[in-house]
């Protein structure tokens, strides 16, 4: 009797064991199931919603643009600035007793301080003096002895000279650029994602090419502003001196010779006229000088007959 208690007692903990292990196993899957749960929906959404997560950093890429922009426009202290970007620029007006001798000697001196002559324009005025004008390049620390061994060649009339601080602007550009690149390269990232839809696919790919075009006109200006101001430029207006003038304009030998072209353009007009009138009458003439032959040659031979 006592052996069948003792099973007895031994079977109901046995039971109330399985049972509470059971009730353990269950609450673990209910904790476990709700996770699994959260994450294959939270998979389904970023799936869902791969096109507008796509829109919508290349809408703060571009609002990121716009703000880095809109705080280089507002003036930002410059920083590690090392050199600062002159473009130095200048006119000069000299008076030389030869053009071309002069202008021969400006290339000399253009190509002795590294530099060249990249456009030149002459001509004659009405005086028969010749003036002309050269666009000189050099390097931006030559400038300055181009300037005085040019003025040498003459005596300098006019003389302008102007340098140009473009360093802000070109910070600004080379932020702008870096900015421009960033952007870049996270929308070539974006492209590479292939959870996005065709259509935001297209999106991107016209705002890449947008950026790109962006970065190509910065490039350009920066690139521009680089070439100026290591090349500076001296616009040289070269010009041999006026004769003596008079209240006409031209100058005193300059007028004797225009009267006595026009004397003897009006000699060879009225010989001309004279030339004209003669070939014009030569058949006429001619038909009186037969005329007047035969009715001589009447006449005389009646002389005759009368004299014998």
């Amino acid at each position: 009797m006592e052996n069948l208690k003792s099973k007895a007692v031994l079977l109901i903990f046995a039971l109330f064991v399985f049972y509470a292990g059971c009730q353990n196993k269950d609450k673990s899957e209910q904790l476990t199931s709700p996770q699994q749960t959260t994450n294959y929906e939270e998979r389904e959404m970023t799936k869902k919603d791969a096109p507008t997560t796509l829109s919508k950093q290349t809408s703060e890429m571009q609002q990121t643009d716009k703000v880095s922009g809109s705080i280089t426009e507002q003036g930002t202290e410059i920083k590690d600035v090392t050199k600062r970007m002159i473009i130095k620029t200048g006119t000069m007006g000299i008076e030389v007793d030869k053009y071309d001798d002069a202008a021969l000697k400006v290339n000399e001196i253009v190509k002795k301080y590294g530099g060249y002559v990249s456009n030149t324009t002459s001509s004659q005025n009405s005086s028969g003096k010749k003036q002309g004008t050269l666009t000189l390049k050099v390097p931006a620390d030559k400038y300055e002895s181009l300037v005085a061994e040019t003025g040498t060649l003459g005596k300098v009339m006019t003389q302008n000279i102007n340098a140009n601080d473009v360093t802000e602007q070109y910070v600004d550009l080379e932020a702008r650029l870096k900015t421009q690149k960033e952007l870049e390269q996270r929308l070539i990232k974006l492209l590479a994602e292939k959870t996005a839809r065709l259509t935001d696919v297209v999106e991107v790919e016209q705002k890449l090419a947008a950026v790109r075009q962006v970065i190509e006109s910065i490039d350009g200006k920066m690139r521009y502003m680089r070439n100026q101001s290591e090349m500076s430029t001296l616009t040289l207006s070269l010009y041999e001196p006026a004769i003596l003038t008079t209240s006409s304009g031209g100058g005193f030998f300059y007028e004797l010779g225009q009267s006595v072209k026009k004397g003897l353009r009006g000699f060879t007009d009225i010989l001309a006229g004279m030339i004209t009138v003669f070939i014009a009458l030569l058949p006429v003439i001619i038909l009186i000088v037969i005329i007047y032959w035969i009715i001589r040659r009447i006449i005389k031979k009646r002389k005759q007959q009368k004299s014998e």
